[in-house]
């Protein structure tokens, strides 16, 4: 590795020690990749339901298209809005290797702006113009997935390229060849199957107690069981392709996971086995509607899992970048009353979220109120 090409620490310092920012880095990336599987997820399922609907209105699969994009409305909204935290944390503790990151991709990383533009639009168009039996509305859909899918393919590039410094003239001859590298396509993949399953179980959940509460029985019912189905599904292979992953990981990464001790073999052993105990629930053939119970607990698991999940991929980060790190020592200058007020607005934002949440369930909004 060329220390040469690592940027210099912000002489600044850090505002705080550092492991408060990696415990903040993990939990608002927690929080942003909630929303980003509804979005990402969500707009999948809705494509590929109004694709099998044939543009019928009365098939369920038309219905749990509507549904998906409503949710998305402010699924996108929010996906945006908690990235921003988790980008303020990275910078903190590796703005020399993340900003690097994203210039050496340069276009491909400004074009994601572009193509969130594209998506967010698009879900609007399928939502409030054009007839529904019209073609337009899968296309106006259609290029939304597309988008998120590229918007994924970017972010997972920028991860993989701010991690290894000492690829950093490869990917500067050639940014393209992010996607040769063999963690890429397991790591898309493990994000798009996790979007799947984790929209897929909400969408269940959601249309089971509209169902159980004797909302239009007959459509939510068969949503309901639609969305265990996909959630299974995606399940299955995220299972496959997250042990395919570990495997692939470089040697020195993969040997700091093994002899990481337990703060790092609890977690990922944590991940492993509430991914199976995820495809073990998901795999009983049960209706959804009359074990409610069973689908909120199947639900709940999957948060866990996800924010288990989240630790263990920033643990992945630091072992990457060890090398590139370990001979850097930031100047830590406490801003403690900063801190304090980024904790009452992030309390406030979050109560926010979760009263939005509970108005939009216990009380949905329909015509022109709910666009």
């Amino acid at each position: 590795m060329n220390p040469n090409l690592i940027p210099s620490l912000d002489a600044a310092g850090l505002p705080g020690p550092p492991w408060l920012f990696h415990v903040l880095l993990v939990f608002t990336f927690f929080l942003h990749v909630l929303f980003m599987n509804l979005a990402l997820g969500g707009t999948l399922l809705a494509w590929i339901a109004h694709l099998r609907s044939g543009r019928n209105l009365d098939d369920p699969n038309a219905v749990l298209a509507g549904r998906m994009v409503a949710v998305n409305g402010f699924a996108i909204s929010l996906t945006i809005t908690t990235g921003v935290a988790p980008l303020l944390f990275i910078q903190a503790l590796y703005q020399q290797f993340f900003y690097s990151g994203t210039i050496l991709l340069g276009w491909i990383w400004f074009g994601f702006l572009g193509l969130l533009t594209l998506g967010y639009y698009a879900v609007y168009l399928y939502k409030l113009h054009g007839s529904p039996e019209s073609p337009r509305r899968g296309i106006w859909l259609g290029a939304a997935a597309v988008a998120f899918l590229l918007i994924a393919m970017t972010h997972v590039g920028v991860h993989l390229v701010h991690v290894q410094a000492a690829q950093w003239p490869q990917f500067a001859a050639n940014p393209w060849s992010v996607l040769g590298d063999r963690t890429y396509w397991p790591r898309f993949i493990h994000f798009v199957l996790a979007g799947t399953a984790f929209s897929a179980l909400v969408t269940a959940w959601w249309a089971a107690r509209r169902a159980a509460a004797g909302v239009d029985v007959d459509v939510n019912t068969a949503i309901a069981r639609t969305g265990w189905r996909w959630a299974l599904w995606a399940t299955v292979l995220q299972v496959v392709d997250g042990f395919i992953l570990l495997l692939v990981l470089p040697g020195d990464v993969l040997s700091g996971v093994m002899r990481g001790g337990a703060a790092v073999l609890v977690p990922l052993t944590v991940s492993i086995l509430l991914g199976i105990g995820l495809l073990v629930m998901l795999a009983r053939k049960i209706d959804p509607v009359t074990k409610l119970g069973l689908l909120t607990g199947t639900l709940a698991a999957a948060v866990v899992t996800v924010a288990v999940m989240s630790i263990t991929r920033h643990q992945v980060r630091v072992l990457y970048l060890d090398p590139a790190t370990s001979p850097y020592t930031a100047k830590i200058v406490p801003q403690w009353g900063n801190f304090f007020l980024f904790v009452v607005m992030l309390l406030i934002a979050v109560g926010t979220v979760a009263y939005f949440i509970r108005r939009v369930m216990t009380e949905p909004a329909s015509g022109e109120d709910a666009a």
